[in-house]
C-alpha cells in the first residue's frame, strides 16, 4: 500500500534566513520540537530541532538563522513509496516520524501511529 493512501499530518516549515529566535518561538506556540527548512518552491533544504537549536544557538550564545543550524541530509520519503518503505526509513532514523516529499517539496509527515491506524482501521 502506498502512502498516498493515508492523511498525513500538516509539516511546519520555515525559511532558510529565519532566526534562531523565530525558529524557537514557532516551535513553542505550535508546541514542536523539529521544523523543516525550506528553499524556493518550498523545496526541502533540512531539519532543525529543539536540540539543534540548544547546541548550535543557545550554547554558542549567538544569533544565527536557519541555514546555519539545519541538519541538510535530511531523510524522507516520497509520497508514492509503500508503508513498508516509511517503516523502514523510520527505522533507519530512530524516529516515530519522517518527512513525506512530492517533487522534492514537503508534503507531510507520516507516523507510525498513523500506519498501525491505517492497518487496523483501513476506511477511516
Amino acid at each position: 500500500m502506498e502512502i498516498n493512501k493515508i492523511k498525513l499530518h500538516p509539516a511546519m516549515t520555515c525559511e532558510d534566513g529565519l532566526s534562531a529566535i523565530e525558529i524557537s518561538k514557532k516551535l513553542k506556540e505550535a508546541k514542536d520540537r523539529r521544523i523543516f527548512v525550506v528553499g524556493e518552491n518550498e523545496k526541502l533544504l533540512g531539519i532543525i530541532t529543539t536540540t539543534d537549536l540548544v547546541y548550535k544557538a543557545l550554547a554558542e550564545n549567538i544569533e544565527i538563522s536557519a541555514k546555519d543550524i539545519m541538519t541538510k541530509e535530511v531523510k524522507y520519503i516520497d509520497v508514492a513509496e509503500s508503508l513498508e518503505k516509511a517503516i523502514e526509513v523510520m527505522n533507519d532514523i530512530k524516529s516515530f516520524s519522517c518527512p513525506v516529499v512530492e517533487d522534492g517539496k514537503i508534503i507531510g509527515l507520516i507516523s507510525y501511529h498513523d500506519i498501525i491506524n491505517h492497518v487496523v482501521n483501513p476506511g477511516e
